[in-house]
């Protein structure tokens, strides 16, 4: 096992990868540099999976690994610097498969946001060499923007919704190069869920709750609504297996 730390989110999160699994992300990473060897531009892929299944450390990981290597850099982002702004979220509802809801209610839903800034960046990754990059704080509860300079030929953006079969979602996956899901269900996740709510001060109780009415809701919507990955990293018994698409 290969044990990391990483500042995830504004938190420190220790991490734990079986071997094989790194040797496995470590051929991922060959085949992007060798793309953006041959393509000559900026590569993008996505990492998209249900919230809690671990995709923020992941990215961090295929960083790390990167820096491991010789050859073109990889830089992780992540998709949550464009949620709305709080004050916006705290004023503002949500019509969400056609109830009408506090925004602050469903917040993490795709709904809360701001797709249009998200794709307009999106397509940014591919046509600028350097940019700045917007993150979310979870202990500001906020996005705060301009935080990270996008620099490197490889890019792997991570997030939930990045692989979501609906509209208007779908438009993105025209703009990555190659696309990762990471593969959890809804038990696994949920321990992870009421966790992290409680990190950021609520109850118990009051996570749980929170989980139950949003973030579930949010874990079966992506599960049952997700476009095709090439590749699929399943999460089975506290540890990762990869597995690339048949050709």
């Amino acid at each position: 096992m290969k044990e990391y730390d990483f500042l995830v989110n504004g938190y420190e999160v220790h991490a734990v990868y079986p071997a094989h699994f790194i040797k496995e992300a470590h051929q991922l990473i060959q085949q992007w540099r060798n793309l953006a060897q041959r393509q000559k531009q900026r590569v993008v892929i996505f990492l998209a999976a249900p919230p809690g299944a671990g995709k923020s450390t992941m990215a961090l990981l295929f960083e790390q690994l990167s820096h491991d290597q010789n050859g073109p850099s990889l830089q992780a982002l992540g998709m949550d610097g464009f949620h709305h702004y709080q004050k916006y979220i705290l004023t503002h509802d949500v019509n969400v498969k056609g109830v009408l809801r506090p925004m602050k209610e469903v917040k993490g839903c795709p709904e809360s946001f701001d797709f249009d800034r998200l794709f307009c960046y999106v397509q940014q990754l591919k046509k600028n060499a350097i940019l700045q990059w917007p993150v979310y704080d979870r202990r500001l509860h906020d996005v705060v923007d301009d935080q990270l300079e996008v620099y490197a030929p490889i890019v792997l953006l991570e997030g939930n919704y990045l692989l979501l079969d609906e509209d208007p979602w779908r438009k993105l996956k025209p703009f990555c190069d190659d696309s990762i899901f990471l593969l959890a269900d809804e038990k696994q996740v949920r321990t992870r869920l009421i966790q992290r709510k409680m990190l950021g001060g609520m109850m118990p109780h009051e996570a749980a709750a929170f989980c139950e009415q949003s973030d579930l809701v949010n874990v079966r919507r992506i599960l049952e609504h997700r476009l095709s990955a090439e590749t699929l990293i399943l999460f089975k018994e506290d540890t990762y297996y990869i597995q690339k698409k048949n050709k």
